[in-house]
């Protein structure tokens, strides 16, 4: 499956401010939790799909 530069770089826009969501509302919490970890796990795909939308990393087989 092939997704467009524009797709991948919105797909990679929504992970990443999902991430920071959860990581804003779980900034009262003690320690680095179950949801804390997902919001770190959101911010890095995030950045990642959004990287290879901008060409700076390829991660497309073929």
């Amino acid at each position: 499956m092939h997704l467009d530069q524009n797709v991948k770089l919105l797909l990679g826009a929504v992970f990443a401010a999902v991430g920071l969501v959860i990581l804003v509302l779980d900034r009262g919490s003690r320690g680095f939790g179950q949801r804390r970890q997902a919001g770190v796990l959101f911010l890095i795909g995030g950045a990642v799909i959004a990287a290879d939308a901008l060409g700076y990393i390829h991660l497309s087989h073929g």
